[in-house]
């Protein structure tokens, strides 16, 4: 149903931290693939064996590229969870994706699903209400391919799920 991009930074523990985290959205058959989106060539090793061991597909987004387009490209599903490395969805997270992604064509025409964050502290509460404003599609959202035109500004609707990135889970 829901494909994940997953943006890394090239760190392996942040990375399987978030594999790790979607494996109960796989079981339940909500996560159907992961596209692992790595800046620059080559990538680390230890993310190529980390996407080889769970079955994920790596692209490496080309100078410039807006990276969840070129993961977009190679997700199996049109409904696209973003994540970056690091990012763990807390326990429960799988079934509101489900139920959005599978009524918002109906009930939310044009809006995306965004997760909320566990944040730590005044500064990182600050921005993530400024990027809680935002409509472009970031890390956290639940995403149709459409939404990543260019000109796309979908409407923003809070999903009952939440992150937190690693080290605080």
């Amino acid at each position: 149903m829901i494909s994940a991009l997953i943006l890394s930074d090239g760190d392996p523990q942040a990375l399987a931290a978030t594999i790790a985290a979607l494996v109960p959205g796989v079981a339940e058959g909500v996560i159907a693939d992961a596209v692992v989106l790595v800046r620059g060539t080559p990538s680390p090793p230890a993310i190529d064996a980390l996407a080889d061991a769970a079955g994920a597909t790596l692209v490496s987004p080309a100078p410039g590229e807006d990276p969840w387009r070129a993961g977009a490209r190679a997700a199996r599903r049109d409904w696209l969870l973003l994540l970056q490395a690091g990012d763990v969805p807390l326990e429960g997270f799988s079934r509101p994706l489900e139920r959005f992604a599978g009524t918002a064509p109906t009930h939310a025409p044009g809006a995306l699903g965004r997760m909320r964050r566990e944040e730590a502290g005044v500064v990182a509460t600050i921005l993530a209400r400024l990027r809680g404003r935002s409509r472009r599609p970031s890390a956290g959202d639940l995403v149709h391919v459409s939404h990543l035109a260019e000109a796309a500004r979908p409407r923003i609707v809070r999903l009952a799920a939440t992150l937190v990135r690693e080290g605080r889970a």
